[in-house]
């Protein structure tokens, strides 16, 4: 254990590693406002703007591609908002990512046009118009720094009531371990993901194959390979944590 923590002090240093851009957008068949599929031909003209954004464009309501299937994490996921008021139709777009988190809103589309199918064909074209050119998302974008010293001692960390302490005094073991994990190719490592699927950590090579510097959630450290066994070390102020992965390559 001694020498992985020698380890994180070579690897001391900031790095930033960036996937391709997402090939993926995922869009509703139906939007929730209507009671139909492709009201006023709009979700195919939703469709048709994204994909002259570059997207390969799929509805929820079909099969993913094989890829995507295995990790949806590989798409981003847009659908229109509705905020009509009295007389006025209104309508933005939202952008999220697989962790439902918004990272692009559109302006809002307004029209006040009695007939809802031209109001709402102008504004879908208005809130769709203000996103061309501005969806140049990376898929996965990682800048942190890794430790840059080591603690000259280091102290038992309660994380939960499953943790106990390793033979190595002050390493602390998280054996709450309940699913497996699969490893899934990225630039410059691995993604490794659970069932779901979902991406739990990301690892990157280094020079040994059993070493790599990860990142989980917003946690930097080293995962390495002992006794067959794979480990996930970082530090919470201060002291060594050490989690144990069922990982499968």
């Amino acid at each position: 254990m001694r020498k992985i923590a020698l380890l994180l002090v070579l690897l001391s240093y900031t790095f930033s590693f960036a996937q391709e851009n997402y090939k993926y957008l995922i869009i509703p068949s139906k939007f929730s406002f209507f009671k139909e599929e492709n009201k006023y031909n709009l979700n195919a003209m939703t469709k048709f703007f994204f994909e002259k954004e570059g997207f390969q464009v799929v509805y929820e309501s079909e099969s993913l591609p094989k890829e995507l299937a295995e990790n949806r994490c590989l798409a981003l996921y847009a659908n229109a908002i509705e905020n009509n008021s009295l007389f006025v139709t209104k309508i933005n777009f939202e952008i999220k990512d697989c962790y439902n988190k918004v990272i692009f809103t559109s302006d809002q589309g307004t029209s006040r046009e009695k007939d809802l199918k031209t109001a709402y064909t102008l504004v879908f074209r208005q809130a769709l118009a203000s996103m061309s050119g501005k969806l140049n998302f990376k898929s996965s974008k990682v800048s942190n720094e890794i430790v840059t010293s080591i603690p000259q001692k280091t102290d038992e960390v309660i994380v939960s009531n499953d943790m106990k302490e390793a033979i190595d005094t002050g390493i602390i073991v998280d054996n709450n371990v309940s699913n497996q994990l699969f490893a899934q190719p990225i630039a410059n490592g691995f993604q490794l993901i659970n069932y779901e699927p979902k991406v739990i950590y990301k690892i990157y090579k280094t020079t040994s194959k059993e070493i790599f510097i990860a990142t989980k959630d917003n946690k930097n450290g080293v995962f390495f390979s002992k006794n067959n066994e794979w480990f996930f070390e970082y530090y919470v102020n201060d002291k060594l944590v050490t989690e144990k992965v069922e990982v499968k390559f």
